[in-house]
């Protein structure tokens, strides 16, 4: 088996990918044993202290397990589905924001009509309640962005489907980091106002029922976000 060898200073997690990737290719299956920790560090052109860091993360995850005086094995009982939610994750912590806009409107859009099909009048009533909130001052940058992410996650919750849910917090989450990086508060007044506009529409196509408006206004909610980070990064 080859392994490629890490030079760079993030050798912990550079560790802990080779072996999951190893994992994958199924180089090692559930039940079977690691090399020894001197081993790997040769393998990988790394200090053994990262390896140890690594499997113990990977121990922790609950991928790896230690046996007292026979070494450390992948667990038998291996999720390779907890694995691959992992890695979702990590892609979206890792993706540009551009990526992070190509997954949303893909995602949103979808969730948007599907709210549209499936809202309750719960759903409805905080819906209503955010209409209210963006159609109020959005000069205060920090209420603006609190009270999109609640629309956007309102509008998921909608769905009743947890996967589509999770994964939308999960997306936001992250775009809300990338804002805090980046210098968002330069956001236009006329991009602010074509944003509530068209999260007012969304909204009135949900209360109607009206799946094709909703992923439509959806569509174009999201056209105007790109458009502004695209005028301002």
């Amino acid at each position: 088996m080859s392994l490629e060898a890490i030079k760079r200073s993030s050798a912990v997690n550079h560790v802990v990918d080779q072996i999951m990737k190893a994992i994958d290719k199924k180089n090692y299956i559930p039940g079977s044993r690691l090399p020894s920790q001197s081993d790997l560090a040769v393998m990988l052109g790394v200090g053994r202290s990262s390896i140890r860091e690594a499997i113990n993360i990977l121990i922790e995850k609950g991928y790896l397990e230690t046996v007292h005086g026979k070494g450390t094995f992948i667990k038998a009982d291996f999720s390779n589905t907890t694995h691959q939610i992992a890695k979702l994750s990590s892609a979206v912590q890792v993706s540009s924001i551009y990526n992070l806009m190509e997954a949303r409107a893909l995602l949103e859009c979808k969730s948007a009509a599907l709210a549209a099909k499936r809202a309750k009048q719960s759903d409805l009533k905080k819906l209503a309640e955010i209409a209210q909130l963006v159609s109020a001052d959005i000069s205060d940058y920090g209420i603006f962005l609190e009270c999109d992410i609640q629309f956007h996650t309102t509008i998921a919750e909608a769905t009743h489907n947890e996967v589509i849910c999770e994964m939308t917090k999960l997306v936001l989450a992250e775009l809300a980091a990338h804002h805090a990086k980046l210098n968002t508060k330069e956001l236009s007044v006329a991009y602010k106002k074509e944003s509530v506009d068209t999260a007012l529409k969304i909204i009135k196509a949900v209360e109607d029922h009206d799946d094709v408006a909703a992923a439509k206004w959806m569509e174009q909610h999201i056209s105007v976000i790109e458009n502004e980070l695209g005028r301002i990064l």
